[in-house]
């Protein structure tokens, strides 16, 4: 913030107090002005304007810190107006107290005597000594002693500046004008220098993101205001409840009921109808994928038992961009052993019970011969069933064809928005795992193929969540012989529980490893590597793998010590601050340019090639062959990118499918949306019929 802006408002500020001092404007309208200049002033002074004034603005300066992703003016403005919301929500439990024990009423020395008493009990709080893999309840005790000292102190420097006020009355606004003008300028000097601090200790995704004070003070100014709005709204619908159910403590604590239960459903409500929004894109059709294949071995072709229709835009993308035995051949140097087979449940398909979706997964890996291949890969999407392309393309490359694919969708939503269906995928992969055990009993275990299992994300948490309880136990108890989980959630049971780490007596030692890059797998000997049975890619700088709640009240462990990759040295935990910068760089945390592949946040895309060989333990590859595979992936996610913007009248000059390389490019499109699911256009039908 350059200070002609603020040498100017000085100047008019001190004018129009000298106009109201001079007469010019009337006696009551001037003393109007004045009390409103002066009020203002001192409501906006980042100190002393009210007691969560000086928390506020700690809040403000610690949310421009560095963390683990950059950020867009609107999302440092989203970190730092949450974290003001925070810091008054903190402010107001010393204020409740000193308001009950009557001191707020006190002379300054009583103010201060009850503030102090609360720092140095929330000091007594802090000073609980740290232990080694302690309790939520012993960490959360220092973290509720810290935020109590610095809500006590902060008042403490409102009740001064208060009793300041009253004894050293201000006779105009240009004082209180001139002091809170001065105290903002250093704030914002001070928020300036922490953005370019911020920004020189994060890498840069390739696309740019700039962030701006003004942009950043905007948008942290709409996010609190639009939460005390709310908070405001809150408090006086309960306060008429309360009035409405009359006095008592039990009438209190219905009105209070209700009261929460009202917001709660009408909360509810809009965020249902906002995801039912969002998951109307599952219905539509792209022109470069509005074809159905016609191969056999894939669903969606005319022998399938899953129209093209109901697989939803995720799935016909998937059994549209698929690879040949030609491209295998071309990319390796080798002949390909067989033609891959890609299956996929939409989910359109039998949502009525919950075990539908995987019956017609396994017909469907028995329609298409899928249990006579070499490897059988069963992968779980995420909440909007897309699953990474350049993960399937570089399996079926590396196993010359020989492998299948099944995947069923459980969602039809962003993964930050589905995370109440985690429940539904990991029941759907259950089944299917049960539904394939089965059937691979019925076989010699010669005749059997080799069961892979991936995840990315949300589809990680719920794959894995099936052996949450049994951990390697189950993947024998499922058959399981190898899986890879990318990106695993911090919110997961593997991750919270220690599991991913092998920190479990359920997983035994060298047989579960989690790699922030695929240098670190490379390191094993070859041994170690075939003794791997779950192998797990996080990225050190990886929010989605961060977040947990714990991190609320509790030193996480990878800011201790020696940083990984990507963990900015200046990064530090503070209490509630920490995971709301990691709430928001979640949200930043995969910003895409097609054909760039990158190794951070959460694109995985630039580990994913050597990761799947080495995993999987696929057939060996030459480094020239792995160079050459690296490449075609970046090539087909370019064609990809091209065919998923193109409209009706770019789609003829997109590059079409591999799988249809040798026929007409052109893909007509022939409708928006899908009709839905055929269950429910068969209950419409009976509906009108009943009607007429």
């Amino acid at each position: 913030m350059r200070c002609d802006p603020i040498r100017s408002w000085l100047v008019i500020m001190t004018t129009a107090s000298r106009t109201i001092r001079t007469g010019v404007i009337g006696g009551g309208a001037a003393r109007r002005i004045g009390v409103a200049l002066r009020s203002g002033a001192t409501w906006l002074n980042p100190v002393a304007g009210t007691p969560a004034s000086a928390l506020e603005t700690a809040a403000l300066l610690d949310s421009l810190g560095p963390s683990l992703m950059p950020r867009t003016s609107a999302l440092q403005g989203a970190a730092a107006g949450l974290t003001m919301l925070i810091a008054r929500a903190v402010a107001t439990a010393p204020e409740a107290i000193l308001r009950r024990t009557g001191a707020a009423t006190r002379p300054l020395r009583g103010q201060l005597a009850t503030r102090a008493a609360l720092a140095l009990t929330g000091a007594a709080a802090e000073a609980v000594p740290p232990r080694d893999h302690e309790t939520l309840w012993r960490a959360g005790v220092r973290s509720a002693g810290h935020l109590a000292t610095a809500a006590a102190i902060g008042g403490a420097v409102h009740d001064v500046g208060a009793e300041l006020r009253a004894r050293l009355p201000a006779h105009s606004a240009v004082r209180p004008v001139v002091v809170t003008a001065l105290g903002l300028a250093g704030i914002a000097v001070r928020a300036s220098r922490q953005l370019v601090e911020r920004e020189s200790a994060i890498e840069r995704w390739p696309i740019d993101q700039r962030t701006t004070l003004p942009g950043v003070i905007g948008t942290a100014t709409a996010v609190t205001a639009v939460g005390s709005g709310l908070a405001r709204l809150y408090t006086g619908s309960r306060d008429a409840m309360r009035g409405y159910f009359g006095p008592g403590a039990s009438k209190s604590l219905i009105a209070r009921t209700v009261n929460a239960g009202l917001w709660a459903a009408a909360a509810a409500g809009l965020y249902n109808a906002g995801i039912a929004y969002v998951g109307r894109a599952n219905e539509r059709v792209e022109p470069g994928y509005a074809r159905p294949p016609v191969d056999p071995l894939l669903s969606g072709s005319p022998d399938s038992y899953l129209p093209f229709e109901d697989l939803g835009q995720q799935g016909r993308r998937f059994v549209t961009d698929v690879v040949t035995p030609a491209l295998i051949e071309d990319v390796l140097g080798e002949q390909a052993v067989a033609q891959p087979i890609r299956t996929y449940v939409g989910f359109n398909s039998e949502p009525i019970y919950s075990t539908g979706r995987a019956e017609l997964a396994l017909a469907e890996l028995d329609r298409t011969g899928a249990f006579d291949r070499s490897s059988l890969l069963l992968v779980c999407p995420t909440g909007t069933g897309w699953i990474d392309h350049t993960m399937i393309e570089a399996a079926e490359l590396f196993a010359r064809g020989d492998i299948a694919t099944c995947c069923i969708q459980y969602g039809r939503f962003p993964s930050f928005l589905s995370l109440q269906k985690v429940a539904a995928g990991r029941s759907q992969f259950r089944l299917l795992l049960w539904g394939i055990k089965q059937r691979l009993q019925e076989r010699s275990p010669a005749d059997r193929p080799r069961l892979l299992v991936f995840g990315e994300s949300l589809g990680a948490w719920a794959s894995s969540d099936v052996v949450m309880y049994q951990g390697i136990a189950g993947f024998d108890h499922y058959g399981v012989d190898r899986a890879l989980w990318v990106g695993l959630p911090g919110l997961a049971k593997w991750s919270r529980s220690g599991m991913a780490r092998g920190a479990s007596d359920i997983v035994p030692d060298g047989e579960v490893a989690v790699f922030d890059r695929h240098e670190q797998l490379a390191a094993l000997d070859e041994a170690d590597r075939k003794r791997l049975r779950a192998v797990i890619l996080s990225h050190d700088d990886d929010p989605i793998a961060r977040l947990s709640p714990d991190v609320l009240i509790a030193r996480p462990d990878w800011l201790d010590g020696t940083r990984g990759r990507g963990v900015p040295e200046g990064m530090r935990w503070i209490p509630m601050v920490t995971f709301v910068q990691i709430l928001i760089d979640a949200a930043n945390a995969m910003v895409t340019v097609p054909g760039q592949f990158k190794s951070f946040g959460h694109d995985y895309r630039g580990d994913m090639a050597r990761f799947v060989l080495d995993a999987f333990d696929l057939p060996a590859a030459t480094p020239e062959q792995i160079t050459r595979v690296e490449h075609t992936l970046q090539s087909l996610e370019l064609e990809r990118a091209e065919r998923i913007v193109a409209d009706d009248d770019a789609a003829s000059e997109t590059p079409p499918p591999p799988a249809h390389r040798t026929a007409a490019a052109g893909v007509p499109l022939q409708q928006r949306r899908t009709r839905g699911a055929r269950w429910r256009i068969s209950a419409l039908r009976h509906r009108d019929t009943q009607t007429q």
